[in-house]
């Protein structure tokens, strides 16, 4: 079952990578490009006016934002079918505060579950640009990602 789970683990992590290699936003350094839901950010995407773009508020619990990112999910595809930009934009938004929250609730100590869990903040932020640019494509490949990305960290999660 441990090797099952990490063969499924480095293969999720394999088919990411060469997609954040080629995302175009210089993630090499997570500190440097990281988004906070409640905060805008002035990355060229026209955040710099200092004020968030959706009242999203994080989660208090786990279950609470695992919960978020399900129904995110539904709401993202449904954006995506429909052309909906504005809730394409607001759906990353809500997978940033909710990932943002599994981070502050997950055991520190756990290193996997913090790796897993970085693969999956970066998964979001692609979202995230791929709904600000209104790149439809984009945004269905990082949700796909996303979905398949969420399932595995959800097996490795103790809050």
């Amino acid at each position: 079952m441990k090797q099952r789970l990490l063969l499924t683990t480095l293969g999720v992590l394999a088919l990411s990578f060469p997609a954040y290699a080629e995302d175009g936003h210089g993630h090499a350094d997570d500190k440097a490009h990281a988004h906070e839901s409640s905060e805008a950010h002035g990355d060229g995407h026209g955040h710099d006016d200092g004020k968030p773009h959706f009242s999203v508020a994080k989660p208090d619990s786990a279950a609470a934002a695992w919960t978020l990112i399900d129904e995110t999910i539904v709401a993202a595809q449904t954006a995506i079918e429909a052309g909906n930009a504005e809730a394409l934009h607001e759906s990353g938004e809500k997978f940033e505060a909710a990932v943002k929250a599994l981070q502050d609730f997950s055991d520190k100590g756990n290193e996997r579950l913090g790796q897993v869990l970085g693969q999956l903040s970066k998964t979001v932020d692609r979202f995230h640009h791929a709904a600000e640019d209104n790149d439809k494509a984009g945004a269905s490949e990082s949700l796909s990602l996303l979905a398949s990305q969420k399932d595995l960290v959800k097996t490795l999660y103790q809050p």
